[in-house]
């Protein structure tokens, strides 16, 4: 079976080598294997390019280099989407390092799955200690999540499955198709484009799993508050914007708001901070406020009909 390793970039050419890097090892470690890397430098400015040609050049065989200058992250996986040929596919962020044995989980898990349809994310570690525990999620209990279960925990999958780890069959994006335009970093909406994509998949019948062996190590480098509240106002607005989107066809996805309204009125009443009181870097009145205008923002673009633009990029060569 062949393995696509997808990975959208801009702007980031100091992180590219450790990571392309990290994934030549782990597929040289799960040989035989029949594998590819495509890489969608998606407008940057910096020496990205420049990375690519030579990584490509010491690394024969394994890399695809695209590029989409539209922006936003959701455009740049499409446009991978479009070249991949793999079975399997594996989604990365460009400042992720892989296990050594997540090549050989991934293909483990996906075996085991008997050609079903499953959406599967895996362990996000903190790469570098001094960041901001942000963007991780070190749960070390397998969950499994199906529609077709019934089961009254449906909006338990917020949060379990990051974009930068996150694989399935190809079978899933014939289901389902792309990623939405409207989400993820550079987007009008500005982040939720894996959460959108796995509530899609998840109305559709497709399970969600969380596996704790397929692990990556993030290195998103954010180490004060401003970056940490920068952040979780982006997710909170692309939040917004999906439960709109999902609340007449899954009202119990949208659940999770409603809990917010609760913390955020007794964050007013007790002059208190539930969200996170060791930092106090964002509270639940902060979330549901940024959630509303993401509502907001989404009703907007629907009631005027902004249509995503039609992809203009070209394929370049990889060397």
């Amino acid at each position: 079976m062949k393995v696509s390793i997808i990975i959208a970039t801009k702007n980031r050419a100091y992180a590219l080598a450790p990571c392309l890097d990290s994934i030549a090892g782990v597929l040289a470690k799960a040989k035989p294997l029949e594998a590819e890397l495509i890489v969608v430098d998606n407008g940057s400015t910096d020496d990205t390019q420049t990375v690519l040609t030579a990584w490509a050049n010491a690394n024969p065989g394994y890399l695809v280099a695209l590029r989409e200058p539209r922006p936003g992250k959701s455009c740049a996986l499409n446009r991978a989407l479009q070249f991949a040929s793999g079975e399997l596919l594996a989604f990365l962020d460009d400042d992720c390092r892989l296990h050594p044995e997540y090549v050989n989980d991934l293909l483990r898990h996906d075996a085991n799955d008997h050609d079903e349809l499953v959406l599967r994310g895996g362990r996000i570690e903190l790469g570098d200690q001094t960041d901001l525990p942000l963007t991780i999620n070190t749960t070390p209990t397998r969950e499994r999540w199906s529609r077709a279960s019934n089961s009254a925990r449906h909006h338990a999958i917020w949060g379990k499955i990051n974009g930068c780890n996150m694989a399935m069959r190809r079978g899933v994006i014939e289901l389902i198709g792309g990623f939405d335009e409207d989400f993820g970093p550079g987007s009008k909406m500005g982040s939720g484009d894996d959460t959108e994509f796995m509530f899609r998949a998840y109305t559709a019948g497709v399970p969600i799993e969380y596996v704790p062996d397929m692990a990556v190590s993030h290195y998103h480098g954010r180490k004060n508050t401003e970056d940490g509240f920068k952040l979780w106002r982006s997710y909170a607005i692309g939040n917004g914007g999906i439960i709109v989107k999902f609340i007449f066809e899954h009202f119990n996805l949208s659940r999770p708001l409603w809990w917010d309204l609760k913390n955020a009125v007794t964050e007013l009443r007790t002059g208190t901070n539930k969200f996170d009181p060791e930092t106090n870097v964002f509270s639940y009145v902060d979330k549901v406020h940024y959630q509303v205008r993401g509502i907001l923002r989404y009703l907007f673009m629907r009631r005027n009909g902004i249509p995503p633009m039609n992809s203009t990029a070209e394929r370049t060569p990889s060397a």
